[in-house]
């Protein structure tokens, strides 16, 4: 499953979930709505040939029959405007505590990169050598280092920092803090992270303050354009859509010498993304890839 949900705090006992598919041209579009319906959560798991299967999480006491029907009528607006955008609905079901239990056989800890190890709450794991151990609560919140994308991140991170002096990092769309929080203590010293969502921001100072960080990485929620000064790191793990979007933004926020780490690249689109980023003006510097998900590092000339 690909955890690129919107964080929320906590593991939420009694809850509804509507799944459907979608092509990947309106998943952004569909997601973005269910939670301006006030979804939770939005998980993306990815299938074959460009399908998506999208699961929305709400509160129980949501009346999901006006959902439905919202949902029902944005679909059409989005399958007359966007080409090949289809949406079949899979179904409705609830989640009590049993179900959630089972997360703890499978969000089991993980290492990324060669020092980083993260750990969910119920687990303990004793550093050897130079291990970095985090702790994140997995919640309905991205960032939880099961997913591709968010170890090629922190390998990403560990390589830079051990390559040379770097000093500041800006985490673009931070989610659970988990980049954030492994810059840290991989030895950057000025972390900052944003993110569009208020709740996201919640999530991240509780991860980070978990992981006794809080007074240590600045967070805020907003956009790119509040961000001042220049940074040796900055790290995207987010769709291609709002890459493409912030393009010139990365530009101008790069110290000279830093290096623009992007990842949540499906590999079908690695040459789209490398494009976007070359025509800006960035110079692919190092790629990587893992199962179906690639990550690069780029620079300017």
């Amino acid at each position: 499953m690909d955890y690129t949900e919107r964080p929320h705090g906590g593991l939420l006992y009694k809850l509804s979930k509507i799944r459907f598919r979608t092509s990947e041209n309106s998943v952004a579009l569909f997601s973005d709505f269910l939670l301006g319906l006030g979804s939770l959560g939005v998980s993306e798991d990815v299938k074959e040939d460009g399908v998506y299967e999208i699961s929305s999480y709400f509160p129980m006491e949501t009346d999901l029959s006006s959902v439905m029907r919202s949902l029902g009528d944005y679909a059409e607006f989005v399958e007359d405007s966007v080409t090949g955008a289809k949406l079949v609905t899979l179904g409705v079901e609830h989640i009590d505590r049993s179900s959630w239990e089972v997360w703890k056989t499978v969000l089991t800890k993980v290492r990324a990169g060669e020092k980083v190890v993260i750990v969910p709450p119920w687990e303990k794991h004793t550093p050897e050598g130079d291990e970095v151990v985090i702790e994140i609560n997995p919640s309905l919140a991205f960032g939880t280092g099961h997913h591709e994308t968010t170890r090629l991140c922190i390998a990403f991170i560990e390589d830079i920092v051990k390559a040379g002096n770097v000093k500041s990092m800006l985490d673009v769309g931070c989610g659970s803090a988990i980049l954030s929080i492994s810059a840290y203590k991989l030895g950057v010293e000025n972390v900052t992270g944003f993110d569009t969502d208020p709740i996201a921001i919640s999530e991240s100072r509780k991860n980070a303050e978990r992981n006794s960080v809080l007074d240590k990485i600045k967070f805020f929620c907003g956009f790119i354009q509040s961000v001042r000064g220049v940074y040796d790191i900055i790290v995207a793990n987010v769709y291609l859509e709002p890459i493409y979007h912030m393009r010139g933004e990365f530009k101008s926020r790069l110290a000279p010498g830093g290096t623009l780490i992007i990842s949540g690249i499906p590999c079908r689109r690695r040459d789209e993304a490398l494009r976007c980023l070359v025509d800006a003006g960035f110079r692919l510097h190092k790629e990587m890839i893992e199962g179906e998900w690639v990550a690069f590092g780029f620079r300017l000339d």
